[in-house]
């Protein structure tokens, strides 16, 4: 272990809890070799982390109850603030730690909105810091790679995207705080939903290489969708969009939570000379007309992760260092909020859901009878489900409201 020199980084942490955890672990992992020193962190429930809370003073760390707190005391003596709060949280922090003379690395979605986004990128170009978003895979050597070939033009002009992924969450998912699976919260934009939460990261890297650009994410226009819920929740757990971009790239998403099978997330790129895969934590692959295929592997979550922390820890030596910029990110946060601002979400009839516990339990998984076989048929045909399942979705009943169980 490295003790950490006083030039080193001094950064501070919103949030040790939840998801604050696995920054929390990010952070400690640097300064255990001497790459950063933790100097302040913000904690809300100090009862329920009173060990933490401890060994953190411990360390040096000075502990606040909020964040106007802590910016009010550490103003101009903060590196880096590090964001991984709610995303109705993203923009009002972001801009308050650049407006504290910070850099950040903020939680992905960069935030609800486009007007979010432009706030950000304005206090961005006013304080001289940059705002790096946590789209770990992004940072990912073979994401990398493979954007690269993409570019250079190894599978020709990319003429679409695809991306299918299901991974069962339980009803506790959706408890685990008071914005999960919430359009709005309080009056503020949320938007959370699979394509800006657990699969945001998969939308947003068909973006980035539906782009033919290195270092730019491509806008996509929606043409139609479809979504459902199957749990009791403001937002969709499952859903088909179909969009495209100005210059014509075809993208297909679909994503659920309502499924009790699980299909790691996948994205496939058909080029006019060849195909492009990427695989999660596997490998990414494309092959050309001549049938030669080239891979490189992918990290789990844990090494893109690390290499994301990386990049912005040289970022702050380096200004020409890459990160995911809000410019790029901002894309993808434009698309979720034309999707659902004033979207139709259906429920799932209730007769084609079946719980893998009683319904009120926490623990309980919903599974949509026929659903994976819908998502994996339109996925094939870059189609709808109400298309690919031959009426499957004509069992879902009308939105009402308030969802029910």
């Amino acid at each position: 272990m490295s003790n950490p020199s006083p030039s080193c980084p001094r950064v501070a942490l919103i949030g040790v809890s939840g998801y604050g955890r696995i920054h929390l672990q990010l952070a400690q992992e640097c300064q255990a070799q001497g790459q950063l020193r933790l100097v302040a962190a913000v904690v809300i429930n100090p009862d329920e982390e009173r060990v933490l809370v401890a060994e953190l003073q411990e360390q040096g760390c000075a502990i606040y109850a909020d964040y106007d707190a802590m910016f009010a005391a550490e103003d101009g003596a903060l590196d880096l603030c590090m964001v991984p709060t709610g995303i109705h949280w993203h923009a009002r922090m972001t801009i308050a730690a650049l407006r504290h003379g910070a850099n950040v690395l903020v939680e992905k979605p960069l935030c609800a909105t486009r007007r979010e986004a432009d706030a950000i990128a304005t206090a961005e170009r006013e304080t001289g810091r940059f705002v790096a978003v946590g789209f770990q895979d992004y940072y990912e050597p073979g994401t990398q790679w493979l954007k690269k070939e993409l570019v250079r033009g190894a599978i020709g002009r990319v003429e679409s995207v695809r991306f299918l992924g299901l991974w069962p969450r339980a009803r506790r998912y959706f408890e685990r705080n008071d914005w999960a699976g919430c359009l709005s919260l309080r009056g503020q934009p949320v938007y959370d939903s699979p394509l800006s939460n657990a699969f945001a990261h998969f939308v947003m890297l068909s973006l980035f290489f539906a782009d033919p650009r290195e270092e730019e994410v491509a806008a996509a226009e929606i043409a139609d969708a479809e979504l459902y819920r199957a749990h009791a929740i403001e937002s969709f757990d499952t859903g088909v969009v179909r969009s495209r971009t100005a210059a014509g790239v075809e993208l297909w998403f679909g994503a659920s939570h309502a499924s009790r099978a699980t299909v790691e997330p996948l994205i496939e790129i058909k080029g006019s000379t060849g195909t492009a895969c990427w695989s999660y934590e596997s490998e990414a692959w494309l092959k050309n007309g001549d049938g030669q295929k080239r891979t490189h592997p992918l990290l789990d979550v844990n090494g893109a992760r690390q290499h994301m922390m990386a990049a912005v820890l040289r970022r702050l030596q380096d200004q020409a260092h890459p990160v995911c910029a809000p410019r790029m990110a901002t894309q993808h946060t434009a698309f979720v909020e034309s999707l659902l601002d004033g979207a139709t979400i259906e429920n799932f009839d209730p007769s084609i859901v079946h719980w893998s516990a009683t319904p009120d339990s926490t623990d309980a998984v919903p599974n949509v009878s026929g659903l994976e076989m819908a998502m994996r048929d339109a996925y094939a045909v870059s189609g709808l489900l109400s298309v690919a399942a031959d009426g499957w979705t004509s069992q879902a009943a009308p939105s009402v409201d308030s969802p029910v169980i």
